[in-house]
């Protein structure tokens, strides 16, 4: 049994935050109404955009936890329940999830057209796994397992608080070893669901490697914003400027490792030249979508990593705070180059003018806002679920004295 070396921390979100969140919510609803009304959809591919960006963050912020675990990472104990409150949005992101490609999947996806797969031998050989039934069972098993696995980790973490047990340390190591193992043959294939099959003819089998990168990064880099909030705001004093450089090392090594997949990914495509691979970037190298291609690496590797790569910028929390919005922001402009030329692509088969872009108005805004606000109110509130610290965990004292 562990003794208890620190009182709860408590947490009550202030209602600034509530307030911010829910005029997010009501200016995206808005927005998304109008986007619903002029080009429904340009609406359900930024509806897609927010959804699956959000359950990226939620997700990636559980992958940090599940290693924080594995690893036995004493100094992340002070930070860990920040990314474990992420993890509460993964069942609200499937609900978005579920509602966006259930009213907008004949907007979306060509393979949900019967008349398209009649037409198309390919499509005809991948109706087995692309359907509408299977779509959405498979959606379902993904994130409910990842819910579920999620909820167990931040379970066995919050009853600690009470009884001190390092049974439950010892849970969390063996159940973050499945999720991390079901979470990296799940995100494939969800990868592959939700955002390859934007493309049916196009395929990468390095696309689910890179979905990981992604979300990793991403979940980081809004972990490090919310502890940089709560400790500006004296919630958390445990966390020094040693926590500030390991969160600020994480988000310089994914960061990288995001680079090397995409780069690894590109040349293998590149060097292969097989039409139905090189397809992909054609689209998204042609007129005015080249510039957002070129800018996608500049924003997601190599303005953080030169940025973080001296030791005093990984401890300052002004610095971390604009790596973090800036890796935001590329992982927004990642996720829309996946989405957005393939959307436009199809909708300019039924409409020669649809198919127009780069493009970025209250369809692309609207979906993100709403569900921005509403993330917000769902982790805060998690936040003040429980203490801001896991008070008896046994690592605690380790990570308190944490030195670099």
């Amino acid at each position: 049994m562990s003794e208890n070396p620190l009182a709860p921390v408590p947490f009550t979100a202030p209602a600034s935050i509530r307030k911010v969140a829910l005029g997010l919510c009501g200016v995206g609803a808005l927005l998304f109404v109008y986007a619903l009304i002029a080009e429904p959809w340009r609406a359900w591919s930024g509806g897609l955009l927010a959804a699956y960006y959000s359950i990226s963050v939620a997700i990636g912020a559980g992958v940090v936890v599940a290693l924080m675990h594995v690893t036995k990472a004493g100094w992340g104990v002070v930070v860990r329940r920040v990314p474990e409150a992420m993890t509460a949005w993964l069942p609200y992101g499937l609900l978005a999830l579920l509602l966006v490609t259930g009213f907008g999947m004949h907007s979306l996806y060509e393979w949900s057209h019967p008349d398209l797969v009649a037409e198309d031998e390919l499509l005809q050989h991948k109706s087995a796994l692309l359907n509408v039934p299977f779509f959405f069972a498979r959606m379902v098993l993904i994130l409910g397992a990842w819910t579920l696995l999620t909820r167990k980790l931040r379970r066995e973490s919050i009853a600690q608080d009470t009884d001190g047990d390092e049974k439950h340390t010892s849970a969390n190591l063996r159940w973050s070893a499945i999720f991390l193992v079901v979470f990296g043959l799940t995100m494939t294939l969800g990868a592959l669901d939700w955002l390859m099959s934007l493309e049916p003819h196009w395929f990468s089998t390095m696309f689910g490697v890179y979905q990981f990168a992604g979300a990793h990064v991403a979940g980081v880099a809004v972990a490090t914003l919310i502890t940089l909030w709560l400790k500006q705001n004296g919630h958390l004093p445990q966390v020094t400027d040693n926590h500030l450089h390991d969160l600020g090392k994480m988000m310089f090594a994914f960061s990288t490792f995001w680079a090397y997949i995409w780069l690894s990914q590109f040349l293998l495509i590149w060097y292969a030249n097989i039409p139905e691979e090189t397809g992909y970037f054609l689209i998204r190298e042609d007129g005015a979508w080249m510039a957002l291609f070129g800018l996608n690496v500049l924003v997601n590797w190599t303005i953080p990593f030169f940025v973080l790569l001296p030791r005093p910028n990984k401890r300052s929390p002004r610095v971390l705070a604009g790596v973090a919005i800036l890796l935001l922001c590329g992982h927004f402009l990642d996720v829309y180059l996946q989405i957005l030329p393939a959307t436009a692509h199809f909708a300019g088969h039924a409409d020669p003018h649809a198919a127009h872009g780069p493009f970025f108005g209250p369809a692309e805004v609207g979906a993100f806002a709403l569900l921005a606000g509403a993330f917000l109110i769902v982790v805060f509130r998690a936040l003040g679920q429980a203490s801001l610290v896991p008070t008896r965990d046994p690592y605690l004292g380790e990570s308190l004295h944490h030195h670099q």
